[in-house]
């Protein structure tokens, strides 16, 4: 029952994203309106942290809790939407086909182990905050290589994250916490994509 309703949960998620990504993708209104205002990225960029915040908080407490990962969730929804809309419609299906494949592959893999992935959590977040620092650095160094290499270590990364969050929800997580499981599941995918998408675009342009 936990299992179904994390991913319940995580499926209304990505389904929400991908149909907003898709309205972005092909309404050349909708995107001539986001791309004349920037500002639009930045905005549900922050709003999504301000509101995980908040829901992190609240995350036992029913119903604001749900009020508030919808509302994440179409931040989340709109952040990725909008950065699509700056991408070839080919390089986002290429990304999206292969987010849903390593996920589903990952996911299947994790189920059937018997490996304890948990104590891989230091080591990934070490490696997270290495990559943060890292896309900082990004600003005022870039490189097609170094994007290469940015956005390949990103997904690899992203996908570790997969694995090592689908244990915890196996077998650390309690039943209580399935807002908890969605979210960070949700986030790996979309991490997972926008490295994808990234590295797709790099490659294209080599």
């Amino acid at each position: 029952a936990f299992l179904r309703k994390v991913y319940s949960i995580l499926s209304v998620q990505v389904l929400l994203t991908t149909v907003t990504s898709a309205i972005f993708l092909y309404s050349t209104g909708v995107q001539a309106f986001v791309h004349e205002r920037p500002a639009l990225l930045l905005l549900s960029g922050f709003g999504s942290l301000a509101v995980i915040v908040a829901l992190t908080l609240y995350r036992h407490q029913h119903p604001v809790n749900l009020y508030l990962l919808f509302g994440f969730t179409l931040l989340e929804a709109l952040t990725v939407a909008i950065t699509v809309s700056f991408y070839d419609v080919s390089i986002v299906l290429q990304a999206f086909i292969l987010t849903t494949a390593v996920f589903l592959g990952l996911t299947a893999y994790t189920l059937q182990s018997k490996r304890d992935f948990s104590k891989f959590g230091a080591g990934l977040f070490t490696c997270l905050w290495i990559l943060i620092f890292s896309g900082f650095l990004r600003l005022f160094f870039y490189s097609e290589t170094i994007e290469l290499v940015f956005a390949a270590a990103g997904a690899l990364l992203f996908c570790g994250f997969i694995i090592y969050d689908t244990h915890l929800l196996m077998h650390k997580l309690s039943p209580e916490e399935y807002i908890l499981a969605a979210i960070n599941l949700y986030l790996d995918i979309i991490n997972l994509f926008l490295h994808l998408l990234r590295l797709l675009e790099a490659f294209n342009k080599k």
